[in-house]
């Protein structure tokens, strides 16, 4: 019996792997293969062969795998003690070389090889922050010379009285001098005095420079006195030891700025794909960043419904300032009451992101402290809690006006707000409800606009004469403050200025909502 060798077996799949995943990421495209410059293209066979090279001195493609790959009772299994038949070695390393060359395809592109083939210029250069580099002198500033100023003679004021009433002709020896203006002589300004290293300085030269001046700062001051303040410095830090260590931990971490979930009782308009789980979910910003301003929907969109109006209230880019999709999160398919027993048990809504959050707005606070107690200039404090952390729920199928509480977390309070809709309508005006109620529902009332009473009615838009001009008034009919129903007429929905009324209300909503939430 014989098999097919497993060293091959793998290389097959490791390098059918890695080409999958570098096509879909889209770098094995033709277009994207052509903007590749000729020093990428250099980096990537030599990381390529560098890679192929390092992994086949352990891999030995000349030497017989010990296991193979066979048909056992029509089924495949691995088997020992055969003798199996593999691919030749220059085979396994062409493998394994085209599996590399994707990786590194995907990890490098003519910006990244740019600054590959600068480094070694750049770490021969000397930096700023060890050497006394010379400052290089500014142009000299071309200034025009001042306008000569008239001088007035004294005891002239008769004879240019004269002249000015017509007696005399001329002024004579009264006439203004011209007196030349000087120039203002340059300020000198003090330099600097660069300590550090000179570019032809010796290093024991600069080290023993560096140690005289030390010594002259050790003897300027009473050791006992300064050792004191440094035991106090000490005592100080070592009382807001977990505090600082906190503080580092969510920095190295990566711990979240702000946590503000929203429950909705629909299901995932976008649920996990199987490419997603190698090559990960598109990011937040990425797919709300250029929204279409009214899709066409149909029924059974009611949660692409949902999360339009989201990402158009949140952040869309083409309104302005949005809010982070990172400190956001949606949890779709959650029961109708998810506020009720967020009330009920706040504790047990709270996820690690919250909690971290809370944690990190507290190192905060201590570090105020610490730098008070030491003299230093506090830094800005922390936004309160509740702009940083916030509970939402959308339930659907009971309707309900925008209502709000708070809660207790971690011994902060944090604002629940909760809105229901009797249904979501796809068609027609069905969108404007959930742009109200989710505005509503995330900056209170006061973001939403008032009705006005300046809107065209049906009968100004129909008839056989100007019918161009008649649609100047839809600008006028605004949706959110009432305007309705051209929505509900198609051929009024195509030359509709969504543009208009859709930026107005959004931006309108930001102005107050971002004014209440924040991030650490």
């Amino acid at each position: 019996m014989t098999g097919f060798g497993l060293k091959s077996a793998s290389a097959i799949a490791i390098a059918a792997l890695l080409v999958a995943i570098a096509g879909v990421r889209g770098v094995l495209a033709p277009e994207h293969l052509a903007h590749l410059g000729a020093p990428a293209c250099w980096t990537i066979g030599l990381i390529a062969a560098l890679g192929t090279a390092l992994v086949m001195q352990g891999w030995q493609p000349a030497v017989a795998s010990r296991t193979a790959i066979a048909l056992q009772a029509r089924r495949l299994a691995i088997v020992e003690g055969v003798v199996p038949r593999e691919l030749p070695a220059f085979a396994q390393r062409g493998l394994l070389f085209v599996g590399i060359a994707c990786v590194a395809v995907s990890a490098l592109g003519n910006h990244a090889a740019a600054k590959l083939a600068a480094l070694p210029s750049e770490l021969a250069t000397p930096s700023p922050s060890r050497y006394c580099l010379p400052k290089v002198a500014a142009a000299p500033e071309v200034r025009a010379a001042p306008a000569p100023e008239p001088v007035e003679q004294p005891g002239c004021a008769l004879v240019k009285r004269a002249f000015q009433l017509g007696y005399a002709k001329t002024l004579g020896s009264c006439a203004p001098k011209l007196a030349v203006a000087t120039p203002d002589a340059p300020v000198a300004t003090k330099s600097d005095v660069c300590e550090r290293r000179q570019l032809d300085e010796p290093f024991l030269h600069f080290a023993a420079r560096r140690l005289g001046g030390a010594f002259g700062n050790a003897i300027a001051e009473s050791p006992i006195a300064r050792l004191e303040h440094r035991i106090d410095d000490v005592r100080t830090h070592v009382d807001y030891l977990g505090g600082l260590v906190a503080d580092i931990h969510h920095a190295i971490a990566g711990s979240p700025h702000a946590a503000h979930h929203i429950w909705i009782n629909l299901p995932d308009p976008h649920p996990t794909k199987l490419t997603e789980h190698f090559t990960g979910e598109p990011r937040c910003s990425t797919r709300f960043a250029s929204l279409p301003l009214w899709p066409s929907w149909q029924a059974g969109d009611e949660s692409r419904v949902v999360e339009h109006v989201l990402g158009q209230l949140l952040f869309a880019t083409r309104f302005g300032t949005t809010a982070s999709c990172n400190d956001y999160t949606i949890h779709w398919d959650a029961p109708a009451d998810a506020c009720t027993a967020l009330r009920a048990a706040p504790s047990t809504f709270a996820s690690a992101s919250v909690g971290a959050v809370l944690d990190r707005r507290k190192r905060q606070l201590e570090l105020g402290e610490l730098a008070k107690r030491l003299g230093r200039p506090p830094p800005l404090a922390p936004p309160a809690a509740d702009a940083i952390v916030s509970f939402a729920c959308l339930s659907v199928g009971a309707g309900k006006p925008a209502t709000g509480t708070t809660v207790q977390i971690a011994g902060e309070t944090v604002s629940v707000r909760e809105v229901g809709i009797a249904a979501i309508k796809p068609t027609g005006d069905g969108p404007i409800e959930v742009y109200l109620a989710l505005a509503a529902m995330l900056g209170g009332s006061t973001v939403l606009p008032a009705p006005h009473s300046a809107a065209p009615t049906p009968a100004e838009l129909d008839g056989d004469d100007f019918s161009l001009t008649r649609l100047d008034a839809l600008t006028f009919a605004d949706p959110f403050a009432g305007s309705r129903w051209p929505l509900d007429r198609p051929d009024l929905v195509a030359v509709y200025p969504f543009e208009r009324h859709l930026h107005a209300f959004v931006e309108t909503f930001r102005r107050g909502y971002l004014a209440q939430r924040g991030r650490l």
